[in-house]
Parts: structure tokens; C-alpha cells; sequence
């Protein structure tokens, strides 16, 4: 049997709101334009492109980051019902054995790019107006 690619290409942050998510684990509920996250996306490799596992710290290291993007359409249905669309940030990768073992058993459904952002509330972007 061939060695395993351990590769995987998945959705790292959404444009826009999600209607089907009222409020995060975090209490709030943040999102970025498709503007602000091509941004990101453009800052992230250079920057470090660090991913993490499940938020945690000490985690880094676990995905070597090959490809990252913002996908430009059409919408692309996804096996769990997940459809990406244009303005959408993708992240791939190689695994090593530690993800690669999540990754199989179900364990690891998606991407935790490590960063920073300022938060803007709806009481900061009036005051700047």
C-alpha cells in the first residue's frame, strides 16, 4: 500500500454572517466582509500561517500550510452539506501523524488559523462616522 498524502483542503473562515449562527461559543457572533477577509487570507502566509488544533495552545505545528486562498465560485457543495462559496478562505495542507489520526476519525472538521483582529461594535463603527 502507498504512503498516505495525509492532505486535506477545507473551509478556514466563512464571508459574511451565517444565518445559521446566532451566537458563538465566545458569546458574540464575528465575521468578516468578503474585503476584510481576502486581507486576511493575503496576511496569513506571510505572517507565520500557523494552524492550530481545537483552539488550544501548544498545538501550532501539526499542519504544514501549502495552499491558501479565497475561492472565487462557483458555490461547492461539500459531503457534510457545507457549501462554499466566492469570498470564502481555503486553507490546505499536509498533516502529521497526530492530525492525519484526528482527521480520520472524525475528530477534526475544520481549520483554527492562529491571528489576531480588532473587534468593531456597532457602537464603534458610529462613533467613527
Amino acid at each position: 500500500m502507498a504512503d498516505e498524502q495525509r492532505f486535506v483542503l477545507g473551509l478556514a473562515y466563512q464571508a459574511g454572517r451565517d444565518p445559521r449562527i446566532a451566537k458563538g461559543a465566545d458569546g458574540g457572533r464575528d465575521f468578516f466582509t468578503a474585503e476584510e477577509l481576502e486581507k486576511a487570507c493575503w496576511s496569513f502566509l506571510p505572517g507565520g500561517g500557523e494552524i492550530g488544533l481545537f483552539h488550544a495552545d501548544g498545538t501550532v505545528g501539526h499542519l504544514t500550510v501549502t495552499e491558501n486562498s479565497i475561492y472565487r465560485g462557483p458555490d461547492w457543495e461539500q459531503p457534510d452539506g457545507t457549501v462554499i462559496k466566492a469570498g470564502d478562505w481555503l486553507i490546505g495542507g499536509i498533516c502529521d501523524e497526530t492530525a492525519w489520526r484526528l482527521v480520520k476519525e472524525g475528530k477534526v472538521t475544520g481549520f483554527s488559523p492562529q491571528g489576531v483582529a480588532r473587534r468593531i461594535t456597532p457602537r464603534d463603527v458610529r462613533s467613527e462616522t
